[in-house]
């Protein structure tokens, strides 16, 4: 037999292990020069990904490998990629909605529950200063102490993001958020109280702390979804956090309504609405598991990872999952310029070349969120409904509206959010933005003399609102939580939300004063201020579907895409010398092995099971290739 039928046959030996690989049913099956054929199985040994110390490989299609000469850096091929695809199980849901209405809803709710009552406040700070002082108040100090109000619940916001991290290492993801519900009970007693004991002063606190609350929430919610998720349903759970705070800000706004509770007697009892979620909770989530990658990566609790992988994911064997974790776990054991610890400090993830870009994407996108427009754009709806001729008392019902229009296209972006990717869902609707910002300036300037510019004006908020709604609303968080490995992930979350809260902070002092300024060119300044952002997210941002949380950090290591080897599996072209033995076994964690002189130390410690003949030579005749065919004909597939 010639070289080549030779080889053809050994390319159709590859091609059974390969479809016994991708049906988990072994982890490897090598041929050595007797033809006899060693299975490692899979769900025992957990070996599908043969490692070294800075060496990870793994078969193509063609029957090569694929070697990352970078030690802190894996690449999958698509097609062997370990299998962890995985349908929506009841588990699942259920853990992701006890997070989702204890976190983002709550956070949600916070923001706009006190859009309706806003002028029955004014008034109990009004009629308790009169008997405190025995004076109205001026209403320069009214719309101060109101303010202060509004003001006082982003502070709070600051720090709870900013503490967020710290938090979720120290005692875990569940435990983190168990903790957030403590301010938020807090907060509700304190604003709830106000009236009854005629202390406005408690609003104020009361907001503070549930402001912390609210800080903890959004970082918390995206981090622990994005850590039980399966990657190709993390983009549609990370739009599920937005789609909460957008269901939170709508039923804040409706509770308000003044035939509900935004009434003079009953207003006190929306902030009291605060506890119901937190309380749920604080009910469930003892019950559920913690964050998988958190308890193996993290706390290295094996069997603790693996029952909440099986509780998640509703099946015995996890094998993929885990074995997703464990090469992260193996890129930080190996990776030796202290890149990667087993707990990030600040000053670490700050002093980390190899973490600028993405903290600078994480930090920058959250920026951009806030100097969108999206909150001018609130702000103008009411004026832009009086001039289209709304009736005043139907004008609370048509932003109302606009809110129920950001509530519904943040739900259709859960299911095309995996499909679309996050890249394209920015772009696109950023670069619709601009075009929306400059027809509603155009609207705005020339509505006096052409009434039909305020019908302009009304489709251009809904369109602007829309296009929010699919991007900039849904992305920033979640894409925060996906750059990162599991080590630097919670601190570099918790300054991108402390980025996020403090440019609220600074649009909500400084915008009517800019919006005094400009009049109606205000959305002038956000047009330009847009262009730059589409730039910044074309050349800057990457795509994060369907990858691995190390797929997507290797983006950014130096070098850009990974380099990779590709080693002839063939072994006529390897020249492998094994040392120090001469039985061709793959030695487990410190014996080397010499390719081309130069060795590279094996990392594969579960691998026990597969023997490799580094010896095959090209004089292997035709019955040892035919018996070595037969033998993988014999396995059950």
């Amino acid at each position: 037999m010639g070289h080549g039928e030779a080889k053809d046959k050994d390319d159709s030996i590859r091609g059974s292990q390969r479809k016994l690989y991708r049906q988990g049913s072994l982890t490897s099956q090598i041929t050595d020069q007797d033809g006899n054929i060693s299975l490692g199985q899979m769900a025992n040994d957990h070996s599908s990904i043969a490692s070294s110390r800075g060496t990870l490989r793994q078969r193509t299609p063609s029957g090569k490998s694929i070697r990352s000469r970078t030690a802190s850096r894996v690449e999958y091929h698509e097609d062997l990629k370990p299998v962890l695809r995985q349908g929506l199980t009841r588990n699942l849901l259920l853990h992701s909605l006890v997070i989702l209405i204890g976190s983002s809803f709550l956070f949600g709710y916070n923001i706009g529950v006190l859009n309706q009552p806003s002028q029955l406040i004014r008034d109990f700070y009004n009629e308790t200063y009169t008997n405190r002082y025995n004076e109205p108040i001026n209403s320069y100090k009214l719309t101060f102490l109101w303010s202060l109000t509004t003001a006082f619940f982003l502070p709070g916001g600051m720090i709870g993001a900013f503490s967020a991290g710290f938090l979720a290492d120290k005692v875990g993801r569940k435990r983190a958020v168990l903790f957030s519900h403590i301010p938020a009970f807090v907060g509700a007693i304190l604003s709830t109280i106000c009236v009854a004991a005629k202390v406005p002063e408690l609003l104020m606190v009361g907001r503070f702390i549930t402001g912390i609350n609210c800080g903890f929430a959004t970082q918390l919610a995206p981090m622990y979804l994005a850590e039980i998720t399966p990657f190709n349903l993390r983009g549609a759970f990370g739009t599920a956090n937005q789609l909460f705070v957008t269901i939170g800000i709508f039923m804040g706004s409706v509770l308000g309504l003044t035939h509900l509770l935004g009434t003079r007697e009953l207003w006190p009892y929306l902030l009291l609405v605060n506890a119901g979620p937190a309380l749920l909770s604080l009910i469930a989530l003892p019950f559920l598991p913690d964050s998988p990658r958190y308890l193996l990566l993290v706390r290295n609790r094996r069997l603790e990872a693996e029952r909440a992988l099986r509780f998640l994911r509703q099946e015995l064997d996890v094998t993929a999952d885990m074995e997703e974790m464990e090469t992260e776990m193996t890129v930080k054991e190996n990776r030796v310029d202290g890149e990667e610890e087993e707990a990030y400090t600040m000053k670490m993830l700050l002093k980390t070349k190899a973490l600028m870009w993405p903290l600078a994407v994480a930090v920058m996108l959250q920026i951009i969120q806030q100097l969108s427009g999206i909150n001018a754009i609130f702000f103008y709806s009411k004026s832009i409904f009086k001039g289209a001729a709304v009736p005043e008392d139907r004008i609370e019902y048509a932003v109302l509206g606009t809110n129920a229009v950001n509530v519904l296209m943040t739900f259709v972006a859960v299911p095309i959010m995996d499909v679309a990717g996050r890249r394209p869902l920015l772009l696109y609707p950023m670069m619709c933005m601009i075009v929306i910002l400059g027809a509603i300036t155009a609207a705005l300037k020339f509505q006096n003399t052409i009434p039909e510019m305020s019908y302009l004006s009304i489709t251009c908020v809904i369109a602007y609102v829309i296009c929010f709604a699919v991007g900039l609303g849904p992305i920033p968080m979640m894409i925060a939580a996906e750059l990162f490995r599991q080590g630097p992930r919670p601190r570099a979350m918790s300054l991108a939300g402390l980025a996020n809260w403090l440019f609220t902070l600074i649009v909500a002092i400084s915008f009517e004063l800019i919006q005094e300024m400009t009049k109606e060119y205000t959305f002038v300044i956000f047009l330009v201020l847009m262009i730059f952002f589409t730039i910044f997210v074309f050349i800057k941002v990457p795509e994060t579907k369907n990858k691995t949380f190390e797929e997507i950090a290797s983006v950014f290591q130096p070098g850009g895409d990974i380099e990779v080897e590709e080693i002839v599996d063939d072994v006529f072209e390897e020249k492998y010398v094994e040392e120090p033995d001469e039985d061709s076994r793959l030695m487990r964690g410190g014996d080397g092995i010499k390719r081309n002189g130069s060795v590279s130390r094996s990392a594969s410690a579960s691998a026990e099971n597969v023997t490799i003949d580094f010896k095959r030579r090209k004089s292997e005749d035709k019955m040892s290739l035919t018996k070595s065919e037969e033998n993988v004909a014999n396995v059950d597939v």
